[in-house]
This record gives C-alpha cells, sequence and structure tokens, in this order.
C-alpha cells in the first residue's frame, strides 16, 4: 500500500493520528516498542529512533500503529515528526 492511501486510513482509524496529521505531523515509521522486537533481532526501538529524530531537530511523536489494514499493531508504535 502507498502511503498517500495508507493516511486515509489511518486518519479514519484513529482520532489521535488525525489529530497529529491536523497539526502538521508527518508519518515516519512504525518501530518495535522497547523490549517487543522479536528475539535475536537487533535493531533500534521506537524510544532510539525518537531519540535519533529529535537529535536531528525534529518535533517527534509516538502513537498507536496499525499495518496496511488498518489492524492495530501493539507490539509497535508509529513516530511522527514536524520541524519545531
Amino acid at each position: 500500500m502507498r502511503r498517500e492511501s495508507y493516511m486515509p486510513l489511518l486518519r479514519e482509524r484513529d482520532a489521535e493520528i488525525a489529530s497529529l496529521l491536523d497539526q502538521g505531523f508527518v508519518f515516519v515509521m512504525n518501530a518495535f516498542r522497547s523490549g517487543q522486537a522479536p528475539p535475536g533481532i537487533s535493531i533500534p526501538d521506537c524510544d532510539q529512533m525518537a531519540a535519533k529524530l529529535r537529535s536531528d531537530g525534529w518535533e517527534v511523536v509516538a502513537a498507536s500503529a496499525y499495518n496496511e489494514a488498518g489492524q492495530p499493531l501493539p507490539q509497535m508504535a508509529s513516530l511522527w515528526r514536524r520541524r519545531p
């Protein structure tokens, strides 16, 4: 699914995400919540990714994550950014 198709689905699915979009935030990625990555996989979690984005000068918000079908991904967070 293309990002352009995904955003209306997220807006419809989640009031917090609709608010973020209205405030000018842009979706960056879904990332595993701390301690939720599958065993044996070493990747940055959502807190580490958010810290990296903040160090690059972005305002960052973590919200609920959904897959392309709009189903919740409780082990993940979606990261959103905008310039302060």
